[in-house]
Order: C-alpha cells, then sequence, then structure tokens
C-alpha cells in the first residue's frame, strides 16, 4: 500500500465514522463511485474490530510493501501488477522453475486480525486444491514481514469487467465465457468451495480466450465472524448467519438477507453476470447500494430482449432462471447450468443471424402483369402441399397377445429382434435386463455386470443394446447380445437414447438437449432444445424424425413431441 493509497482510505474511514451507520452505504457510494477498490478497502475496516480501526488510523503511513528484487524464498519480486481492495499484485520470477508467477499480498490491515488470517489460510488452502483450467492456479502461500501473500499462475489478458465496459459482448463470446465460469465453478462446488463473491473483477480472460475465475473464497475476508472468540472454526462450505458476504448487484437474496449461502448464490450471481456480458447493463443497479440490495429482494430485471431483441428465448430463460429469489428455482448445479449453456451455443446466434439476413435480402416488388400467374402457382402448390400432408386413417387395435404371466413389473422401451423381445423388470434386487420369445413364455435374465441396467434401445442389425444404468441422467453403454462385456460409449450421459435406421448414429436426449453421435459416442451434434425431461425416442424408418414424450415436472403433464 502506498502512502497516497493510505491517506486516501484514512481520509474516507474517518468521514464514515462520523456518520450513522444506516447512511455510511451512501456515503461510501457516492465517495467511491469512481474508485470500487477504495470504498471496499474501507467496508473492510469498518467490518473489522474497533481495535484494528484504531491501530490502522494511529498508524504512520506505510512503505510500498515489496520492492524490485525483494525475494520472498525461491520468487524475486520484479514489478508491481496493480492494487486493489484486497492487496497488491506483483510480477515474480520464480527462480527454480524458471517461470514469471503472481504473488498477492493482502493490506496490512488484514494481518492485525488472528481471525481473518485464520480464515485466509483457511481459504487459502482450499483454493489450492483447485485444479481446473478455468480456476487461476495457486502455487505457495506465505508471509512476508507479517503480511500474508499467495503466489499463483501469471495471467496475461484483461479482466471482464473491463471487455464490458467497452460494450455488450457478441452472443457467442458471452456463452462461451459463460460456460467455462459454469464449469469452474462446478469444479469447486464438487470439492465444497463456494465462491460468494463472483462478479466481473473476479473473473479474468486470458489473450487466447481462457476465462479464469480469481479470488477463489477471499470473499469471506471482507467480514468478521460474530463472535469469533467461542466459535468453532468455519468450513469452506459455511456462511455464518446473520453475516453478509458479497459485492452488492451480485448477491444473491440470501446473501442480501444474511442468511445461509450455498453453492446456488453462485449460480445467481453467474446470472447476473450473463446478463451484463448480453446486455450491457447490470442485472441490478440503483443509486445507493440500500436500493439495489432491495431490488434484489423485490424485483425482477427487465428482460434481455427489452435490450436485445435478437436473443434466442431459451437462452433468455436460462439467465433469467439462474436470477430466480428463490435457490431452490435455480438451476440446482454448475454443471447442469454448464451443459445447458453448452447446448445453446450452437443455436443462439445464428437464428438471429438468419433473421437479419432475411430481412436485407427481402424481395424487390413483381411486375404487375407477373401477379396473377404467380398467385395461381402458390395455390396450386399450397393445395397439392395440404392434400399430402392429410392425416392417414386412425391406427386401431384389433387384438391383443399376452406374453408374459410373471406379473413383474415392466418398463418401455421394447427391443425387438425378430424373434425375442427384450425390455426392463424389476425384480426383488432392482432393475435388470430380461428377454422373452414373441411367442411368449418364461422371461430369462441377460447376465451383466452393469448394476441397475435400464435397456435404451436396439442396433438395426440386432448386434447389441444400448444400455444406462438407471432411468434417468446416466452414462450410457454398448452391450452386446446375446453374449459379451458392456462398453461406454465415450463420456454420453443420457436419459434416453436410440439408434438411427443407418445403424451407424446414435439419438439421445439430456436434460432438455436432442441430439445425436456416432455409433461409438462420438462428433455430438445438438439437434434441439425442449423444456422438460424427455421418454424413450422413436425414430422415424427414414431417420428424418424423432418422436418422444415431454415431462413438465413443474406441470406434473406430459405430451407427445416430434
Amino acid at each position: 500500500m502506498t502512502p497516497e493509497r493510505w491517506q486516501q482510505i484514512r481520509d474516507l474511514l474517518e468521514k464514515a465514522l462520523e456518520v450513522e451507520p444506516a447512511q455510511r452505504a451512501a456515503l461510501l457510494q457516492r465517495a467511491g463511485a469512481s474508485n470500487d477498490s477504495l470504498r471496499q478497502e474501507v467496508e473492510t475496516l469498518l467490518a473489522a474490530s474497533d481495535d484494528v480501526r484504531s491501530s490502522f488510523l494511529q498508524s504512520a503511513p506505510p512503505r510500498v510493501t515489496l520492492a524490485s528484487g525483494t525475494k520472498l524464498g525461491e520468487y524475486e519480486v520484479k514489478s508491481l501488477l496493480g492494487a486493489g481492495g484486497m492487496g497488491e499484485v506483483y510480477r515474480a520470477r520464480d527462480a527454480r522453475l524458471g517461470r514469471d508467477v503472481a504473488i498477492k499480498v493482502l493490506p496490512s490491515v488484514l494481518s492485525s486480525d488472528p481471525e481473518r488470517l485464520r480464515r485466509f489460510e483457511q481459504e487459502a488452502r482450499a483454493a489450492a486444491a483447485l485444479n481446473h483450467p478455468n480456476i487461476l492456479a495457486v502455487f505457495q502461500m506465505g508471509t512476508y514481514e507479517g503480511a500474508p501473500y499467495l503466489v499463483s499462475e501469471l495471467l496475461e489478458g484483461e479482466t471482464l469487467r473491463e471487455q464490458i465496459k467497452r460494450g455488450r459482448l457478441a452472443v457467442r463470446k458471452a456463452i462461451d465465457c459463460g460456460v467455462q465460469v459454469a464449469r469452474g465453478l462446478a469444479a469447486a462446488h464438487e470439492k465444497g468451495i463456494v465462491h460468494r463473491d463472483l462478479k466481473p473483477e473476479n473473473l479474468f480472460v486470458t489473450k487466447d480466450g481462457r476465462v479464469k475465475i480469481l479470488d477463489f473464497g477471499l470473499a469471506k475476508l471482507r467480514q468478521p465472524q460474530q463472535g469469533s472468540e467461542h466459535s468453532a472454526p468455519m468450513t469452506s462450505g459455511e456462511t455464518e448467519p446473520g453475516i453478509m458476504m458479497g459485492t452488492v448487484g451480485y448477491m444473491a437474496p440470501e446473501q442480501v438477507r444474511g442468511q445461509t449461502a450455498d453453492h446456488r448464490a453462485d449460480v445467481f450471481a453467474f446470472g447476473a453476470i450473463m446478463y451484463e456480458m448480453l446486455s450491457g447493463k447490470r442485472a441490478f443497479q440503483k443509486a445507493t447500494s440500500p436500493e439495489t440490495m432491495t431490488a434484489i429482494l423485490n424485483e425482477d430485471p427487465p428482460g434481455i430482449s427489452q435490450v436485445m431483441t435478437s436473443i434466442a428465448p431459451a437462452l433468455q430463460r436460462v439467465v433469467h432462471r439462474c436470477l430466480e429469489k428463490n435457490p431452490e428455482q435455480r438451476f440446482q448445479s454448475a454443471s447442469d447450468l454448464a451443459f445447458a449453456l453448452d447446448a445453446l451455443s450452437s443455436t443462439s446466434e445464428p437464428a438471429a443471424i438468419s433473421a437479419s439476413v432475411l430481412e436485407a435480402r427481402a424481395p424487390e416488388p413483381k411486375r404487375r402483369n407477373w401477379v396473377g400467374a404467380t398467385g395461381l402457382i402458390v395455390v396450386f402448390f399450397a393445395g397439392l402441399f395440404f392434400w399430402s400432408r392429410m392425416p392417414a386413417d386412425i391406427p386401431r387395435i384389433t387384438s391383443v397377445t399376452q406374453l408374459t404371466n410373471d406379473a413383474a413389473n415392466k418398463s418401455s422401451p421394447l427391443a425387438d429382434d425378430g424373434s425375442r423381445l427384450f425390455f426392463t423388470e424389476r425384480n426383488i434386487s432392482g432393475w435388470q435386463l430380461v428377454q422373452v420369445s414373441e411367442t411368449g413364455g418364461e422371461t430369462a435374465p441377460l447376465t451383466t455386470s452393469m448394476p441397475h441396467p435400464w435397456l435404451q434401445g436396439i442396433a438395426p442389425d440386432f448386434s447389441g443394446l444400448l444400455v444406462t444404468s438407471s432411468s434417468f441422467l446416466a452414462p450410457l453403454w454398448w452391450l452386446p447380445v446375446p453374449a459379451g462385456a458392456p462398453r461406454r460409449l465415450a463420456d454420453l450421459e443420457v436419459d434416453a437414447a436410440s439408434f438411427l435406421p443407418d445403424g451407424q448414429h446414435i439419438a439421445y436426449s439430456k436434460a432438455g438437449v436432442i441430439a445425436i453421435a456416432d455409433r461409438d459416442g462420438s462428433g455430438a451434434q445438438i439437434l434441439a432444445n425442449v423444456s422438460g425431461r424427455t421418454g424413450p425416442l422413436a425414430i422415424s424408418s427414414d431417420g428424418q424424425r424423432i418422436r418422444f414424450p415431454l415431462f413438465d415436472l413443474n406441470a406434473e403433464s406430459r405430451s407427445l413431441w416430434e
């Protein structure tokens, strides 16, 4: 911290202490309108104990924390890269491995608070445990002259905030950034680590387009634990009730209320960031922080389509689902969110482009003497079209033949190889694959090592079955018949699957997406997005149509789609 910076913080802190606590938020909002980091540092001091504030006000202006050439073990400081509310960042050289790294030194005011130091070490260990391409890699932690620091990978590029300042992002780019962030969050959430301060400033876009999540867990340093002298240590996934953590404008409603916040708070912040990337405007932004927090609790942001008319409705639904006030109504996992966005990556912007192209290429007026002839041709072909589309007679059931008589519960779909029927049947130990002759008789189980196998379909050449290990969202396997070891098909996880008539492609559904892939599970291509969970897929004999039941879990209804 430079002497000039120290003086700015001290002046603003003294002004804040002179007004009533209820008026401080508005004061800090005005004073920090052009300098978020200054406001954040003062908020950190106001949230600290009386002893920490007093020691800061009574201390002498500090010198620069690290000078060029300073050595921290095997790291030699080269230059200051930047300073913010949570400390200074330096470029340094790792002499042992011959690479440049970043060293972040926390503000000296935090080093005088033992509880904050304990939590910093706890969160630093959690961040270092995360190994994911979309999360900043942390190499080491330590202290230098009493100041805690972190050593991490050095990134070249800019924050997402800097990109948004230049205007809203293209749809494809916004979705790509969103998918990367969601995947990084999913990796953290799997380890029980919640960010709780996700915002554009904490997302870094490298020069090659990689998005990195910064400062995992450091948001917990913003507020002290109440009654920390007698409290049990907090784990990385806990929040002390009654404490507000996060940045105004990106906090979930439960964070604004000071309630317990879990990984779904990150999903809310993610939605606010996606909204901002697509619209160029913040989802929640009022004149003061209290007004912004009131909006988060009681108001819904305007639809993105009001700003960007060409946005795909499905993409808008994804964003607004993230921004639901009730955590139960948001995406329940970041991995589901990543999949939903990834499914839209090939459908969101092309629709808008096609619309603009069609509008730009509107046909020029034809000469009057062609109008009559054109009209007759249109009428003729319209009549021919509707005649060809007239529905066939409705099928009627003329007879029924019972094939089994064992009273066991059976489930669709059925698979037929011309002599046998295959299906899923429930016995005492759970679901199993069975077969029965087309003429009827006793069922016989198909021996497989898979637990609770569930039939999905059969190959057109009858050489094997598509099988999952449960009825919904499970890995897809190939099971040779009449015997053989099951084989996993790439990394596909499906709700339902079926072979196309050519035998070389598989149609499948997963979490509201209809897609096809090669026979071995590679080369996946999304065909459509649907709202709900699908049942078994039926493919037309020409391979041009897919029919499926669609279950609306909210309305508890089902319908048939093609």
